[in-house]
């Protein structure tokens, strides 16, 4: 079995609709700084996105999620 991609601590979706009704939707892992709050990675996550994506300057949040990237439980077969 191939070993595992390193990933972040957390995994995020976010979408954003800008002025012109068009939406864009980007997910990923993330790993925020020590002392970071959600609002602080939300708005990292969305200057990471207006890079991308320069029409999303300005957009509006429509979706936001930010959870710890570990699943719990056990894995029955």
């Amino acid at each position: 079995m191939d070993r595992p991609t390193a990933q972040g601590s957390h995994v995020y979706v976010l979408t954003l609709q800008n002025s012109q009704h068009s939406a864009c939707t980007i997910s990923g892992t993330y790993t925020p700084a020590p002392g970071m709050t959600r609002y602080d990675a939300l708005t990292q996550l969305r200057i990471d996105m207006v890079r991308q994506y320069p029409s999303m300057e300005g957009a509006v949040v429509l979706y936001f999620a930010l959870e710890p990237n570990h699943l719990t439980g056990e894995v029955t077969r």
